[in-house]
């Protein structure tokens, strides 16, 4: 796990992790990110995991969950990750490119919010009709996550995909990452 960051808005919180598989030669399927989102006094708020995910060798993914109301107001997030299994034969991941924020209700003029993050994800030999899971990791100027989201889609079929992937602030970003992930 590189960082972990949580975004706050009216009763949602998202919790954000961003993850990295260190291997050489084996990709990391089913992995599950395992939130609990904690108060500014260290309360738990509440706990939930991340869909499964997998990761090629040496893929960055950010990994995001929606919490409403039990996680209300979270200043934090504490992460553990679990991997359903370590294989030699992987399958696809995803680039992105022309990834940006746009700001949405209440995220404009210095306040938390909800925006959205768009850009293009790319893949290979990925088929028609195929479910993929867009996540998007947002970052202040010092790298510290502030905010994330997830969007389930399906795949039309091309070798790459605009995405618009709704997000929760708990200030303005300065930039957004997106990745994605699907079944190997």
């Amino acid at each position: 796990m590189l960082s972990t960051g949580v975004g706050t808005w009216q009763l949602v919180t998202i919790p954000v992790a961003m993850l990295r598989n260190d291997a050489e030669r084996h990709g990391a399927e089913e992995v599950v990110v395992h939130f609990t989102t904690r108060s500014s006094s260290g309360r738990t708020l509440g706990s939930l995991d991340s869909g499964a995910v997998n990761l090629v060798p040496g893929e960055t993914l950010p990994v995001a969950a929606d919490c409403t109301d039990g996680c209300n107001a979270a200043t934090s997030v504490a992460t553990s990750v679990t991997v359903g299994r370590w294989t030699a034969a992987t399958g696809r991941s995803f680039t992105s490119s022309g990834v940006a924020y746009r700001c949405g209700t209440g995220a404009c003029g210095g306040q938390h919010g909800e925006g959205a993050v768009t850009g293009t994800l790319a893949t290979s030999s990925l088929g028609r009709g195929a479910a993929v899971v867009a996540f998007a990791a947002c970052v202040d100027a010092g790298g510290v996550i502030v905010g994330g989201g997830v969007d389930q889609t399906v795949w039309q079929g091309s070798a790459s995909a605009s995405v618009d992937v709704p997000v929760i602030v708990s200030r303005p970003p300065t930039s957004c990452r997106l990745g994605a992930s699907t079944a190997w």
